[in-house]
């Protein structure tokens, strides 16, 4: 019977993740470039959502609401700019205080009731 050192089993885990039956992750079958192309996915769809919005919010101020082109301009630029520093304070909060999964609770609460 061969002993494994317990520091190789340590390898063989992802440091502070688990799956979802709450054991240690193993490293052989956790991340890669299945998870990496799911996540680059999604974030092409994001930005492509974020852009295909501020094109229709300046088309919908500047019809709609009657605002001029550099206003709606300056209201759409500042809405994005705004969002996307949302995101780093959403972050700020999900590494310091709150965790991943409860701080995207939170903020899916709030857009929900919006």
């Amino acid at each position: 019977m061969v002993l494994q050192d317990p520091e190789s089993q340590v390898d063989k885990t992802v440091p502070d993740a688990w799956d979802y039956k709450g054991r240690p992750a193993a490293r052989s079958t956790t991340g890669g470039w299945t998870s990496a192309a799911m996540i680059l996915g999604v974030e092409a769809c994001e930005r492509l959502a974020t852009l295909g919005i501020a094109v229709n919010m300046v088309t919908y101020l500047t019809g709609t609401m009657h605002i001029g082109n550099a206003n709606a301009a300056n209201d759409v630029t500042n809405f994005m700019g705004t969002s996307f520093m949302l995101c780093l304070l959403g972050g700020f909060l999900a590494d310091t205080f709150l965790g991943r999964y409860l701080t995207i609770a939170i903020f899916t609460a709030i857009q929900a009731l919006k």
